[in-house]
């Protein structure tokens, strides 16, 4: 039986309190689901294509497959570009991530770069409700959606619909109410929060995370566990590449790797 002290309600009171950003940010959003970010024509292909074998295949690899010469450094692993997740991320963010930095975006110091389409969204800290050997254990129950293998664990089942569920969904597929919103969620949608939140039962995703970096991430939220814990996040290469070399990388990694077509060489 969960214990009193982690109880559902003292669980949604500390969430109500931790995620009211959420809410507040994502609420216009939630009116009306995103245009769909295939639909894009920002950006110079060809360009993108330059800077991405240039820049930034060193650490996503060619293929887009997170694996580029420097990847095993990197803690958590680079992005997965050809990943299904990619299809719930904007463009907008991707553009912004590469130019100001993840830690930026999160912590909304862009420059006055807005978003318009979704709402720049940390990983909150659970550390205050959840005891170190419960989220040990609420790590190994969550990778019961990538194996399939779920245990029955009544207490992790109810700590987890309590406090992650409105986010990554009741199986663990990134489909909560938050990054859905008003859009069918058994059908394909762009997350009104962003990153979109972790859809467990893909492989390529999880693998990123070692337990140790997902065990710091669940006690401290995104932004401390990078910061306190020194972990690797995107930095920013705004003072690297123009607006313009950015948003060509955008659509290089959006046509490339997440709608899986290539163009043929000039």
């Amino acid at each position: 039986m969960i214990p009193e002290c982690l109880s559902r309600a003292l669980l949604r009171a500390t969430l109500a309190l931790g995620l009211v950003f959420l809410t507040e940010g994502a609420t216009e959003a939630a009116y009306k689901a995103p245009p769909n970010p295939e639909a894009t024509e920002k950006g110079d292909y060809w360009l993108g294509q330059e800077v991405y074998k240039e820049i930034c295949f060193s650490c996503h690899g060619l293929k887009g497959d997170g694996k580029g010469p420097s990847w095993k450094s990197s803690r958590p692993r680079p992005q997965v570009f050809i990943s299904p997740y990619m299809k719930r991320m904007t463009d907008e963010y991707i553009f912004a991530i590469v130019k100001f930095g993840k830690m930026n975006v999160l912590k909304e110091q862009t420059n006055g770069y807005k978003f318009k389409l979704s709402k720049p969204t940390a990983m909150p800290s659970f550390g205050e409700v959840l005891e170190d050997a419960q989220i040990r254990k609420l790590i190994q129950w969550e990778k019961g959606f990538t194996t399939g293998k779920q245990a029955n664990d009544p207490e992790m089942k109810e700590i987890f619909e309590a406090a992650c569920v409105q986010c990554h969904g009741k199986a663990g597929l990134g489909n909560g109410e938050r990054p859905v919103g008003s859009q069918d969620p058994s059908k394909l949608f762009v997350s009104e929060i962003q990153p979109p939140p972790m859809n467990y039962t893909l492989k390529e995703q999880m693998e990123r995370f070692d337990e140790e970096f997902l065990f710091w991430l669940i006690k401290l939220g995104r932004i401390d566990v990078t910061e306190q814990k020194k972990f690797d996040f995107m930095k920013a290469y705004g003072h690297v590449l123009s607006d313009q070399e950015i948003w060509g990388v955008v659509r290089y990694v959006r046509e490339v790797f997440i709608n899986g077509k290539p163009r043929m060489k000039k």
